[in-house]
């Protein structure tokens, strides 16, 4: 009797960006057709790297572990054997530890990615995306996201002492400029995060987590090109900045042309408070 090795795939990670992804006013996940069509000229790469830390990276090697980047996120593929012959039913050719951790790091590089997000480009704190809750973090903090749901970014953020546990493994060049860690176990809190079933044997359908993040809406200033004179302005109303579609905004029947992140001022209270964010578009 022969037993099939073949690499099968362990989980599926995805990280969406609204501003890449809608189609104007449009939110691209509000459509399942839609979402297809805007993922295929997704890519990840051009404002996010994700990386495994050393450790996993490690790990990955001996495991025999393929990591394999595409244009929304990463796939990890095991080499695996089935458990009995013509199952269909497979187990890592190296067993993995149901308390084993694979960790990610995630790090902007575009300049430009504070201009069309809610959140800062590199964070005092790294945002925390897992499918275990910290021990130190509230009953409240969320596991990482599913493909089928979606929690605000803001929701990952975790204490200075919650950082310091999580991040006793990085080396560190590792945090200098650390967005984000995702830190993945193969028995998560519940279920539908497992990466492993109980019996250590792989998912018939594996796991595909997702990181979400907005896009940032500002106020559009419209200024007189050669005299910088401000025309217009659609203060207090804040539209939204993306990348494809058509934001249509029009002052008195004409159609005026959309903000681009390129040209964003920040107004301030007296205490520094940001009570503004003013998009401003220069026109003829």
């Amino acid at each position: 009797m022969s037993f099939k090795i073949t690499y099968r795939p362990l989980f599926h990670l995805n990280l969406y960006h609204h501003y890449f992804l809608d189609n104007g006013t449009i939110a691209f996940d509000s459509d399942t057709t839609l979402k297809q069509t805007q993922l295929e000229k997704y890519e990840l790469n051009e404002f996010m790297r994700i990386i495994p830390s050393e450790r996993t990276q490690h790990l990955l090697n001996n495991q025999k572990i393929h990591l394999k980047h595409h244009s929304h996120g990463i796939s990890l593929f095991a080499k695996a054997k089935e458990t009995a012959p013509d199952s269909g039913i497979y187990e890592p050719f190296i067993a993995l530890l149901q308390s084993e951790t694979l960790v990610f790091l995630l790090y902007t590089t575009d300049p430009l990615f504070e201009n069309y997000s809610t959140i800062k480009a590199t964070p005092s704190i790294p945002f925390y995306f897992s499918n275990r809750k910290p021990a130190s973090e509230a009953n409240s903090f969320p596991t990482i996201d599913i493909e089928n749901t979606t929690t605000a970014i803001s929701g990952f953020t975790i204490s200075e002492t919650t950082f310091e546990a999580v991040s006793e493994g990085l080396s560190a060049s590792e945090k200098i400029g650390l967005f984000g860690i995702i830190s993945l176990q193969m028995q998560a809190d519940e279920g539908t995060r497992n990466i492993l079933n109980g019996n250590n044997t792989l998912k018939v359908t594996p796991t595909e987590f997702k990181i979400q993040l907005k896009n940032r809406s500002t106020i559009w200033n419209y200024l007189q090109a050669t005299s910088n004179a401000l025309l217009h302005s659609t203060d207090p109303t804040t539209l939204p900045l993306v990348k494809n579609g058509i934001v249509g905004y029009t002052d008195n029947g004409t159609e005026l042309p959309a903000a681009s992140p390129k040209r964003l001022i920040f107004e301030k209270d007296g205490g520094g408070t940001i009570i503004k964010t003013i998009s401003e578009i220069y026109i003829n």
